[in-house]
């Protein structure tokens, strides 16, 4: 649009036309290159705010940084530019949004494994015997979140998995105690487990990156919540204790299937279903995200396969769950959820079971809040324990009650007809027996 206006403007003006239509034109161009260069200042807003741009803007900033981790972002980038059929990035060169966004289109799920297997998982030396890599992972983990502690021979934690001797804590003793997939998850979740050693502290140099993005007073904020001596890790888990502790019974049901129901076929959105909690169930599972993070980075960091350390967060049937435990009929319980029965009876099981479990794990006195760096896993706190004890109770009635009583009764009912059958037949056998007058 310039060039044109530019060669409008050498043009000489024909005498025989009016001067008045080179200025419509004159204007018209004008016009449309103020609008032109109003877009491109709009766009290019959008992309330097975009989530992309910020982190094509943190990993730069971390790879120029000469910390922990600078060197292995750096030849992460240049494996994955290499992995590319098509790399005209020279050596060294910043990380682009583009190159983010061409790769998660490039790039589905399914083959993003094995590259991330090449940048980021913990190598191992022995690929032949990947089970007992995995069972020395799983060691680790449960190590950093305090539910193991080596024993005074082994030396230094960490040391020598291998030949180490170890003593289960009392959070350890409760993950042993649930049989759930990835029950240290179920113990984080619950606040009786966080991350002692502190191993997931790259997700809060991540944080302090994008900085800039955040407010000036939820800087202040967050400077005052920094002045305390408890990590970081502890302190999420003792805010999660808190608020699970104010709950009602059927408030910890709801919040219980979240972590044992899986997700329902026709379920609802992630942020609608996240609107249908109550206040502290919602403060809860925000709690709960924060150890997820951290969970999902010392596992990934320890080299622990996504098959086995699987997390699970779903929100789709906690509404339902809620309701049951607080009474509703069996047919509100139907519209609430919009299930067919059979998959209905399906989810209050599983989350009564899971209240079952939890509420059957050893007793454990609490430990009140003093300010005192933990390095050993707490356990579930003793009051969740008799929340899930009173919401199973609650859930525990028909359908979803279980059917042994009626079983018993049906068994009493077949004994006692069988019993008359008996006497029936005595009694016949005697009249037989009687002589005839």
């Amino acid at each position: 649009l310039e060039r044109e206006l530019q060669e409008i403007d050498e043009l000489e003006p024909d005498p025989e036309l009016p001067p008045e239509l080179f200025d419509s034109d004159r204007k018209e161009f004008i016009a449309e290159i103020k609008t032109q260069r109003r877009r491109v200042l709009k766009g290019e807003r959008e992309v330097n705010n975009s989530i992309l741009s910020a982190m094509a803007k943190v990993a730069n900033n971390r790879m120029r940084d000469e910390t922990d981790g600078s060197d292995s972002l750096s030849k992460a980038l240049l494996a994955v530019r290499l992995h590319g059929e098509e790399s005209t990035f020279p050596d060294g060169a910043p990380l682009e949004p583009g190159e983010l966004n061409a790769y998660i289109k490039t790039s589905p799920k399914s083959k993003r494994r094995p590259l991330l297997d090449q940048t980021t998982s913990a190598p191992s030396e022995d690929h032949e015997n990947d089970s007992w890599n995995q069972m020395l992972a799983l060691l680790k983990i449960l190590e950093a979140y305090g539910c193991l502690i080596t024993g005074p021979e082994s030396g230094e934690s960490g040391s020598n998995p291998e030949s180490g001797l170890y003593t289960v804590t009392s959070g350890g003793g409760h993950v042993g105690g649930l049989g759930m997939d990835n029950s240290l998850w179920q113990l984080c979740a619950l606040g009786g487990a966080w991350d002692v050693a502190y191993e997931s502290a790259e997700l809060d140099n991540f944080q302090e990156d994008l900085e800039y993005l955040v407010s000036d007073d939820d800087l202040i904020d967050q400077e005052k919540e920094d002045i305390s001596d408890i990590p970081k890790p502890q302190k999420e888990a003792e805010n999660l204790v808190d608020y699970l502790c104010q709950m009602e019974p059927s408030e910890m049901a709801g919040y219980v299937s979240c972590l044992v129901v899986d997700a329902q076929r026709r379920a609802d959105s992630a942020l609608e279903s996240f609107q249908k909690l109550t206040n502290l169930q919602q403060r809860a599972v925000q709690g709960a995200l924060l150890s997820l993070e951290r969970l999902v980075e010392v596992q990934r960091k320890s080299g622990l396969d996504d098959s086995i350390g699987k997390c699970q967060l779903e929100l789709g049937s906690c509404d339902v769950v809620t309701a049951w435990a607080s009474g509703c009929s069996w047919n509100e319980a139907l519209a609430i959820s919009g299930a067919a029965p059979g998959d209905l009876v399906r989810t209050l099981s599983r989350a009564l079971d899971g209240l079952r479990q939890l509420g059957n794990l050893p007793y454990l006195p609490a430990r009140g809040l003093d300010g005192t760096v933990r390095l050993e896993a707490s356990g579930i706190h003793p009051k969740i324990r008799s929340l899930c004890r009173e919401a199973a109770n609650e859930m525990d009635r028909y359908p979803v009650k279980d059917m042994l009583p009626f079983d018993e009764a049906e068994l009493d009912n077949t004994e006692e007809s069988d019993e008359d059958e008996k006497d029936d037949i005595i009694e016949e056998e005697e009249l037989v027996k009687e002589p005839v007058i």
